[in-house]
């Protein structure tokens, strides 16, 4: 099973990706299917953690679940999808609820995407 990358969709969204990306990479390893089944649930998750957290607003809920997918991205080798948890971590913080929501979402769409295609 390969891990499918979104990266064009995350570098519409996070304008100064490259410049952040480097501190999420690390090498690439031979990830077994159990281990990626096991990541894709976690990631459902907090998928829905994060659309419940945009809906109602609830910061918190919020703040967690990006804090862990900003790690999880990491060790997936998938720095990109910790650089937008990080925007979002950050959207918090500066008090930007709107964006906030809206990287939110983003970010759950992107979570179902790659659920799909790592079926």
């Amino acid at each position: 099973m390969a891990i499918s990358r979104a990266i064009e969709t995350v570098r519409e969204l996070v304008p100064d990706l490259d410049g952040r990306i480097s501190q999420f990479e690390v090498e690439t390893f031979e990830m077994d299917d159990e281990l990626i089944s096991a990541f894709c649930e976690e990631l459902e998750r907090l998928g829905a953690d994060l659309h419940a957290g945009a809906e109602e607003p609830d910061g918190e809920k919020i703040r967690i679940a990006a804090h862990s997918i900003k790690g999880m991205g990491g060790t997936m080798g998938l720095p990109e999808i910790s650089v937008l948890a990080q925007e979002i971590e950050l959207t918090l913080r500066a008090d930007e609820m709107d964006r906030c929501k809206s990287l939110c979402m983003a970010l759950v769409r992107w979570s179902q995407d790659f659920v799909a295609g790592n079926q």
